[in-house]
């Protein structure tokens, strides 16, 4: 995983009840920015964040913050 960190990836929002659109995506040039961005984000609407990596890998919401406490334990 630490091989894609500056791989693309696309930042998705699902909650209950409502199916994630492709068009409602957002794309960061790397892995890291989207995790940083899914972590310090808070949607208002308490949807959940997940993410697909370059390789077609799916993070679900303790995958993303597992990588985020490791980024945050490398940069101390």
């Amino acid at each position: 995983m630490n091989d894609e960190m500056h791989e693309p990836a696309r930042l998705q929002y699902w909650s209950h009840g409502r199916h994630a659109r492709p068009e409602n995506a957002i794309d960061f040039p790397t892995l890291e920015d989207a995790v940083a961005f899914a972590m310090t984000h808070r949607n208002a609407n308490r949807e959940i964040a997940w993410i697909r990596t370059e390789s077609g890998t799916t993070l679900l919401p303790s995958r993303i913050a597992t990588l985020w406490e490791l980024r945050a334990n490398r940069a101390a």
